[in-house]
């Protein structure tokens, strides 16, 4: 998923908790500074429009199923395709767009780091073609490719970038990765932003899932195959393959109205009506119909062939479906991700990608040609799992074993609660002070104050001030403990990211008030 490009999978549920264990401890410190429901999945498609496609059998136990996840998440709309034998045997669409209307077959979504595998055919088309070598560096295709360090720079091939191993840090994904970048150039513009990006390792020592190795094939392979990357990609791979729907420009984005998705903002689903980001396309921002999608995947089940058009080799197709190197899930291979399918012993190759208000998922079955393919128009980055459940429970449910489902983290719907409540009890710590000016009561603040010795003011309002801007400072680095940055929580996790925000600014103005109130104290203080 995309959502990894600054933070991966495996860390999603380790931020919440870091995030509410230090609004915890916050506020602790505070203390002592001074006194319309979501339409439910498959309901209104059912009233306005779900379409169903299915040659035999009763799917009714799928539909249930995913109508459950969705229900779980909050998702007001989403498509299922399931494919077998070779074809899809099963369609069907719940709930609504983020325009209110019914999701179909034919509805747009964006796929997140589904794109990948997308650029991983791209890459291997010009190594086909002889025109790229996979172990070649990148520089020899990119002369001004480099990182801080450029020998470091020198020694990274093109497999590096595309199995994660090049040693660009997964870091590196929230200083160029959603850019909502749309002028002429943006890919390559975004790679150069590299140079200042300092190497996590040495090139293919160690996996680093990273977003910002993705922009760099991506400017590879327009200077390679000189075309734009989104152009490239309806000549040689979309437009083959039949994808009639499918996203991969700005002017595709628009053609397609393609509608808002959705954030989670305490725990209600909200529309997000995010621009189209030309810089992100190779990693995140290709996008198209439940239909599209299940091309692309029927073409990767046959070997690089739909319908009598060839968009890679079979070998090609199973060098990006080989797990190449160990990953933090599973192994990793040109693009996909290639493990086993839980609770089967089935061979499984799959991708989930994510954006601010999108997912999508790819599980493939490749040994018994089977996929599930689950597009859903709402994301929330601590509950990723459960969003992904609805793909592999019904890849479970059709390799005959239990579904499963990832329980509901309270962290998720904690964490913001966790921050607003921090904020009110920095804002109680802020007006405290204010109740000297009630009547009857300034007389007594005034006594008080000339009670307490200079030093004893000056020691109280040091301690005071100090605790407040650790408390500033700590909530503005958490993002970036992380890997991520605060602009990057406010796009993936609003509400946690205007109350880290909000309580920055609270904390500053605490400490500039005791500030204030401090001296105000000093001249009215007896001298000892």
């Amino acid at each position: 998923m995309h959502g990894a490009g600054w933070l991966r999978r495996t860390r999603i549920r380790e931020l919440a908790r870091a995030l509410l264990v230090a609004v915890m401890v916050v506020v602790v410190v505070a203390g002592g500074v001074g006194p319309a429901p979501p339409v439910a999945a498959g309901e209104a498609g059912g009233a306005r429009g779900t379409r169903a496609e299915t040659d035999a059998g009763d799917w009714s136990k799928v539909d249930a199923f995913v109508r459950d996840r969705l229900d779980a998440t909050e998702t007001p709309g989403a498509a299922l395709a399931v494919i077998e034998g070779g074809r899809v045997v099963h369609r069907r669409a719940f709930g609504e767009d983020g325009r209110g209307r019914a999701v179909t077959p034919d509805t747009p979504f964006l796929w997140g780091s589904v794109s990948k595998p997308v650029t991983g055919v791209a890459v291997m088309q010009l190594v086909e073609a002889g025109r790229v070598d996979l172990d070649a560096p990148v520089r020899t295709y990119l002369p001004w490719f480099r990182l801080a360090d450029r020998g470091a720079s020198e020694r990274i091939t093109v497999r590096h970038l595309l199995t994660n191993t090049s040693g660009i840090p997964a870091s590196a994904s929230a200083v160029i990765g959603d850019r909502y970048d749309n002028a002429p150039g943006a890919l390559t513009t975004a790679a150069r932003a590299l140079a200042r990006i300092e190497p996590a390792g040495r090139p293919g020592e160690s996996y680093a899932y990273s977003s910002a190795g993705y922009v760099v094939l991506g400017a590879l392979v327009e200077t390679v195959s000189g075309r734009p990357f989104g152009t490239y990609l309806h000549e040689r791979i979309l437009g083959p393959l039949g994808m009639e729907h499918a996203v991969a420009t700005e002017r595709d984005f628009v053609r397609e109205r393609v509608a808002p998705g959705h954030r989670s903002v305490f725990g209600t689903p909200v529309a997000f009506d995010a621009p189209y980001d030309t810089s992100g396309v190779p990693y995140g921002h290709i996008g198209g119909s439940v239909r599209d999608l299940a091309r692309f995947v029927l073409a990767q089940l046959g070997g690089g062939e739909l319908d009598g058009r060839r968009v890679l080799s079979a070998k090609g197709v199973a060098e990006t479906q080989r797990g190449q190197v160990d990953s933090d899930v599973d192994r990793f291979g040109l693009g996909w991700s290639v493990g086993t399918l839980e609770g089967t012993d089935e061979r499984m190759v799959w991708k989930s990608g994510s954006l601010p208000g999108h997912d999508a998922m790819v599980v493939m079955l490749p040994d018994s040609g089977r996929a599930v393919i689950v597009l859903q128009n709402a994301f929330h980055l601590p509950r990723a799992e459960e969003f992904h459940d609805a793909a592999f429970g019904v890849a479970r449910l059709r390799s005959g074993v239990d579904p499963g489902s990832t329980p509901a983290d309270p962290l998720a719907t904690a964490l913001p609660w966790g921050v607003t409540a921090l904020g009110a009890v920095l804002s109680l710590c802020a007006a405290a002070p204010f109740l000297r000016l009630l009547p009857g009561r300034r007389a007594a603040a005034r006594a008080r104050a000339r009670a307490r010795s200079r030093r004893r003011i000056v020691l109280t309002a040091l301690v005071q001030v100090t605790a407040a801007l650790a408390m500033a400072a700590v909530l503005w680095r958490l993002p970036a403990a992380f890997g991520g940055t605060v602009s990057m929580v406010l796009l993936w996790l609003p509400d946690v990211g205007w109350g880290l925000v909000a309580t920055f600014v609270l904390a500053l103005l605490l400490a500039l008030e005791r500030t204030v109130l401090a001296v105000v104290d000093l001249r009215t203080a007896r001298a000892r």
